[in-house]
């Protein structure tokens, strides 16, 4: 990359911008790529008059547009999280089961006549709580920043959740009452066990498949 062709004002030019993209943490062979594409359209003007500051703008102004802000790196890896329902629901409710075990565990050892619950219940909590969690992000955290025209009708949106709520809830009762042959009460220690695997388990499929959380709110993309 050869610079002596260059005007002075167009050397400046470089140097300004080059400082700039190093500021911005660029990397020697990106500004090299960088720099190396805009030349021959500098070359190109310098040979009709026309510095790089005319048609590029300012040197800062025009390197800046090559780092991207922290608003677009989130937005970006917003967008390439895993949005499978499966895997968005099987993450909701690793972490109601993980949630779940870990409380209920804890107040067992610290109070021996707090109420515990069978196996089945703490299960049908979970990925009950995971179904609950994944259609609130499915028909109202998705859709947040969004026109009212793109969104889902609200009340239809709340009564579905509502539905939900209350079948979650009738399904966690009808568990509470099965015998304990069918629904065994679990100790604290193995609560707290089964909390701490089930947030482990979750750790690891969501760093494995970048699972984007149910309880994740999008912005709608800047226009």
């Amino acid at each position: 990359m050869d610079l002596n062709n260059l005007t002075h004002k167009n050397q400046e030019f470089i140097h300004i911008a080059t400082k700039q993209l190093i500021q911005d943490g660029k990397t020697d062979a990106e500004i090299k790529t960088i720099l190396e594409d805009i030349l021959p359209s500098i070359e190109e003007n310098q040979k009709n008059g026309v510095p790089a500051r005319s048609f590029l703008g300012a040197p800062t102004s025009w390197a800046a547009q090559f780092t991207k802000s922290a608003e677009e790196e989130k937005a970006a890896a917003q967008e390439a999280k895993n949005t499978n329902p499966w895997l968005m629901w099987m993450d909701a409710s690793l972490f109601w089961l993980g949630f779940l075990g870990l409380i209920l565990g804890i107040l067992a050892l610290d109070n021996s006549k707090s109420q515990s619950y069978g196996i089945l219940t703490l299960i049908v909590v979970g990925l009950g709580g995971g179904a609950f969690l994944y259609a609130t992000y499915y028909y109202v955290y998705r859709h947040m920043g969004k026109e009212k025209a793109q969104r889902p009708s609200f009340w239809k949106s709340i009564i579905l959740l509502g539905l939900l709520m209350v079948g979650w809830l009738l399904l966690f009762s009808a568990t509470t009452l099965l015998p304990a042959a069918i629904n065994p009460q679990l100790p604290p220690l193995l609560l707290i066990l089964i909390g701490a695997i089930a947030f482990a388990v979750r750790y690891y499929f969501k760093k494995k498949y970048n699972i984007l959380s149910a309880m994740s709110a999008q912005a709608a993309p800047r226009r």
